[in-house]
């Protein structure tokens, strides 16, 4: 096989395994629903993290995602009735953009 199909091959491999691994999957919010009006959200900057809380105020378990931009979305957490969670991030440049259902 000559370097040049060797290359292609490899690059379609990585390019496999990273779109698997979620890295060319975009979640927006017209194709994502968002979360309930019931869980409210705080989120505070200093010079090293940004933190987000979210609130369950609702009667029900919820399962949500943090939606940041300039930075990867947070994990697809349960937040229990009446309970709350937070994620905090380190990169400076994010910011939260709202949650969403998962």
């Amino acid at each position: 096989m000559s370097m040049r199909g060797l290359m292609v091959k490899r690059s379609a491999v990585v390019l496999a395994a990273t779109m698997a691994m979620g890295g060319g999957i975009v979640v927006s919010s017209a194709s994502a629903a968002d979360a309930p009006s019931c869980v409210s959200y705080r989120s505070t900057s200093s010079w090293a993290t940004n933190t987000t809380r979210a609130t369950n105020n609702c009667s029900y378990n919820v399962r949500i995602r943090f939606n940041w931009s300039n930075h990867v979305d947070g994990p697809c957490t349960t937040i229990s009735a009446y309970g709350g969670w937070h994620s905090e991030t380190v990169a400076l440049t994010a910011s939260f953009q709202g949650a969403y259902t998962c």
